[in-house]
């Protein structure tokens, strides 16, 4: 039987397909041999009258095919994996939106296995849904490394260690390029870290505007650094780092923010983020003077205890 998108099974099945996220511009498929049904995507979503492809088997061959800021969105299928290195996923088509369809661990696997695989994100208002990431090398330096992309959202995602020796240092990393990395969200992702000595989740490496960093699961077996967010000395400006959970191993007499380190003149909120560690001495969520305003954020370094308020309210 075979399946186009102008009747019958194959035209619903491509409605569907259409209506799980706005288009605006052109939709592209990308699979594997992994992909369920992969012969049947291939008959509906066949070359354009035009001549323009629109199943591709990775990743970066359908970001080429798009047209920036036009709405294009690539849809990646369950089941497809793709092995990530240091130049293989290049996203410098602005506007577009990547959907990684599925639930859980059907979705889309994308494996690090070197120290400088990441994903590059060279553009303005990418917006990146689902995936599963996979770090299968020692220290790989971040999944995500941010050059000129204003505006780059990842949502729904999952980073993963594949063991305490095969892992991501951070799953997110900004330039070091003032305001290159405006407007980023970090934002409805889980993490589960399996080495002892990572970096943030989230680093921020430069002055930027509205980050946002929002209801995030970590859990994290790391006893040094692991923190959620870094800011160095740089300075952020509206920053939204919220409802986050923080589960870390950590260690007792950490004298550096658990949650959050930074220090400078940084104007934003920090609010309902839970936090946990082994530390009962220090018991530091955040370094002092980041600038930063604090509402409802608890802690606690000892089981079975309900957290407590971090920082101390304001008389």
């Amino acid at each position: 039987m075979n399946h186009n998108i102008n009747s019958g099974y194959g035209a619903a099945l491509a409605k569907a397909l259409h209506g799980m996220v706005p288009v605006t511009g052109k939709l592209r498929i990308v699979g594997d041999s992994g992909t369920a049904n992969l012969d049947m995507i291939k008959e509906m979503f066949v070359p354009d009258p035009d001549g323009q492809v629109r199943f591709f088997s990775t990743l970066n061959a359908a970001k080429s095919a798009c047209t920036a800021n036009a709405g294009d969105v690539i849809l990646v299928a369950p089941g497809h994996a793709e092995a990530v290195t240091a130049t293989s996923i290049d996203i410098d088509v602005a506007g577009i939106t990547i959907v990684c369809m599925g639930n859980k661990e059907n979705q889309a696997v994308f494996t690090f296995g070197a120290a400088a695989s990441t994903i590059k994100i060279d553009a303005a208002n990418v917006r990146w849904i689902g995936g599963n990431f996979r770090a299968n090398f020692l220290d790989v330096a971040s999944a995500f490394t941010l050059a000129t992309a204003p505006g780059f959202s990842v949502e729904k995602a999952s980073f993963e260690d594949n063991s305490s020796i095969l892992n991501f240092l951070s799953c997110l990393t900004t330039s070091a390029v003032d305001n290159e990395a405006d407007d980023f969200s970090f934002v409805d992702n889980s993490i589960y870290g399996l080495n002892t000595t990572p970096l943030a989740v989230v680093s921020i490496l430069a002055a930027t505007l509205r980050p946002i960093v929002s209801r995030n699961y970590a859990s994290l077996a790391a006893t040094s650094g692991g923190e959620f967010i870094t800011l160095a000395a740089k300075v952020v400006l509206g920053a939204r780092f919220q409802d986050n959970i923080h589960n870390i191993v950590g260690a007792t007499g950490t004298t550096t923010g658990i949650f959050l380190t930074g220090s400078g003149t940084s104007k934003g909120i920090v609010s309902g983020n839970l936090v946990s560690s082994l530390d009962t001495t220090t018991e530091l969520i955040t370094t002092a003077g980041t600038g930063l305003v604090f509402f409802e954020n608890y802690y606690t370094g000892t089981a079975d205890k309900s957290g407590k308020l971090f920082p101390a309210v304001d008389a």
